[in-house]
């Protein structure tokens, strides 16, 4: 794989060769070269990777993982409480305490969707520029 040109912190991909094959590791820095930092899966450790060694990871309904959300058809959400080989446990509705139903994945893949991650907003910024826009002078010390 060659270098993006839109990388941000956190972007992930998967190890495709060399000792870490397959594990999945997101951009921990990018200081502009093909040799950059990454964090393992669980952020407990960091190395360098080249691109070349990697490939884009998006993931899937098959990779949800135990504190995931997902989202049935309905619109009904619900959290991966277990995950096994090749099922997942399900909490009851939007009480992502008690438990349900355990899913294959092929109806999992049917039945519902991965919730997207929530995206983070910058509060600071954003309050700064309502000040601005009501006609606070800002001053940056």
């Amino acid at each position: 794989m060659q270098r993006p040109n839109n990388l941000k912190v956190g972007d992930k991909f998967r190890v495709i060769r060399g000792n870490r094959a397959w594990d999945i590791i997101s951009l921990k820095q990018d200081d502009g070269s093909d040799y950059l930092y990454f964090w393992n899966e669980d952020k407990s450790d960091y190395h360098y990777m080249y691109f070349s060694n990697l490939e884009p990871y998006t993931k899937t309904i098959r990779d949800a993982q135990v504190g995931d959300v997902v989202v049935r058809r309905d619109g009904v959400e619900h959290m991966v409480l277990e995950r096994g080989q090749s099922t997942v446990l399900l909490s009851y509705g939007s009480d992502f305490k008690e438990a349900d139903v355990n899913y294959h994945f092929d109806e999992l893949e049917k039945d519902f969707t991965l919730k997207d991650e929530p995206e983070v907003v910058d509060k600071t910024a954003e309050a700064m520029k309502l000040l601005k826009e009501a006609g606070y002078k800002i001053n940056k010390e």
